[in-house]
């Protein structure tokens, strides 16, 4: 295997499970919205970013950090449900990536390869953000499990167990959209949401358990990384959008398999 298609495959599958990851405690938190919030705000900072001259994923994870800080500690000071910032910052953010694209010459603009990315472009110095990120999360995941366990099942029960879990929660959204930055690139902001979603869902179709279903999330979104891949490479198509329809199949395909389990039992 040439030094290229390497890049192409660990960028897949070590992206592909951070997103799986990401997309698990997203879900977990009942806030699947946030996922599309959070992907949409790194897009806006990094459009915004590179219209600027700086760096467009250090912009990018500020535009996630925000958006954090904004569906977290702001979000429980001012009383304001989560899910209604969230679709009011999804809107503002589309606005802005759109007007920064506008600005940056339209259709012609270098930012548009933000919003479909391109895996196939992926370099080192991206992949090894990608695999730190990844390994990072999985590490805490697995150290503090039970904490995060206990707090994404109820905040009130865990504070009065002396967890810190405003802190847990916050520190969750974070890593999340550092999770979204690092992967923006190669999936594309527009299709990033489903490589977050679609696995988490599709493992919590296919078991209950809290560990197994982390687990399970983490090997469908990095299986539909690399076969979107494997199709895009076999078909010629576009790999963030192939990487989208295989998420959504393994979705679909775990659907079937729980209602013939509900069936038989």
């Amino acid at each position: 295997m040439e030094t290229l298609e390497l890049r192409w495959w660990l960028g897949a599958i070590l992206g592909g499970a951070g997103c799986g990851i990401a997309g698990f405690f997203l879900l977990a938190l009942d806030l699947p919205f946030l996922a599309v919030c959070l992907a949409h705000a790194a897009l806006a900072g990094a459009v915004l970013g590179h219209l600027a001259g700086f760096s467009p994923m250090t912009c990018a994870f500020g535009g996630a950090l925000l958006a954090a800080v904004i569906l977290g500690p702001a979000a429980d000071r001012a009383h304001v449900p989560a899910a209604t910032l969230s679709g009011i910052l999804f809107s503002l953010s589309l606005g802005l990536a759109f007007l920064g694209i506008g600005l940056g010459g339209g259709g012609r603009s270098p930012a548009m390869s933000l919003l479909w990315g391109n895996l196939l472009l992926l370099d080192w110095p991206r992949l090894a953000a990608i695999g730190t990120v990844t390994g990072s999360g999985a590490v805490l995941a697995f150290l503090f499990l039970k904490e995060i366990k206990a707090v994404l099942f109820s905040r009130t029960v865990a504070w009065s167990c002396g967890l810190p879990a405003g802190i847990i929660i916050y520190a969750l959204i974070t890593w999340c959209g550092l999770a979204i930055t690092v992967n923006l690139e190669a999936v594309g902001g527009l299709m990033l949401y489903s490589l977050l979603v679609n696995p988490a869902a599709a493992a919590r179709q296919l078991t209950d358990r809290f560990s197994r279903a982390l687990g399970l999330a983490a090997l469908l979104a990095a299986g539909s990384a690399a076969g979107g891949l494997m199709l895009a490479l076999q078909l010629d198509w576009p790999a963030g959008a192939s990487i989208v329809l295989v998420s959504s199949a393994a979705f679909a395909v775990a659907v079937v398999i729980r209602s013939l389990k509900d069936q038989a039992t």
